[in-house]
């Protein structure tokens, strides 16, 4: 069995007429960090450091966060570029009126616009291409998933298929809600309106807007509840053409 380096007792070093004689108490702390609280404790000093680490970063985040006004999901048998995001992001943006907090520092609030682009359409390939494609369209597809369990994330384009399955599954809020009349009462097409066509996003069998359901928890939180008012005063602006 192999042995610790000093096996007395952990504050040994530092009793009167202690082992080291004479040393200097400088002496007694550097021999006891390095041979008894190193040796014996320096797994456990690590972990503590690393959890106050994490701990701090943690902190930050919550406590730096910066929350978009809006944040919006594109995804199923749709697809648009970077630009083509950009521009429509900067369009939905556009409803958003924005109170500017210091009016006087010279600079015009923009509202913030966050988007994600997830495409599950299966593009022809062949090889390592094909499976690129596949490995993306499954990311996608969990993606989506996670999206509805994000407070943050409130309104969503999806192609039919998606629309109507989530819809069955009760994750919309009903468009009436938001003085949004449409044939169907969860979701609303928007791909023949002209700033889609304008702007070319590509889709299979349409583009269907809808708005997360509205829970009691993210309904007492009043940030979120505000996103919930801006998601329907863009929606409802979109489908105005103005």
């Amino acid at each position: 069995m192999k042995k610790s380096r000093d096996s007395r007792d952990v504050f040994a070093v530092f009793k009167p007429g202690s082992f080291m004689g004479d040393a200097s108490f400088w002496e007694k702390l550097k021999y006891w960090f390095k041979n008894v609280y190193w040796f014996h404790f320096r797994w456990l000093t690590l972990g503590v450091i690393v959890a106050i680490v994490l701990a701090c970063m943690l902190i930050s985040d919550v406590t730096n966060r910066e929350y978009n006004d809006l944040d919006y999901i594109l995804a199923g048998s749709v697809f648009a570029d970077v630009e083509q995001m950009r521009e429509f992001s900067d369009y939905l943006g556009g409803f958003i009126e924005v109170v500017d907090e210091d009016p006087d520092d010279g600079e015009v609030q923009k509202p913030k616009v966050g988007h994600q682009m997830l495409s599950v359409e299966s593009i022809m390939g062949s090889g390592d291409q094909a499976l690129a494609v596949d490995e993306y369209s499954a990311a996608s597809r969990d993606k989506i998933s996670v999206s509805m369990a994000n407070d943050e994330v409130l309104l969503f384009f999806f192609d039919r298929r998606y629309a109507e399955w989530y819809a069955k599954e009760g994750a919309f809020e009903p468009l009436s809600g938001f003085g949004i009349e449409s044939e169907n009462e969860y979701y609303v097409r928007v791909d023949e309106l002209p700033i889609i066509e304008k702007i070319g996003i590509n889709h299979r069998d349409g583009i269907y807007a809808a708005i997360k359901v509205k829970t009691e928890p993210r309904m007492k939180n009043e940030r979120i509840a505000k996103k919930y008012e801006t998601a329907g005063i863009v929606l409802s602006g979109l489908l105005s053409g103005k």
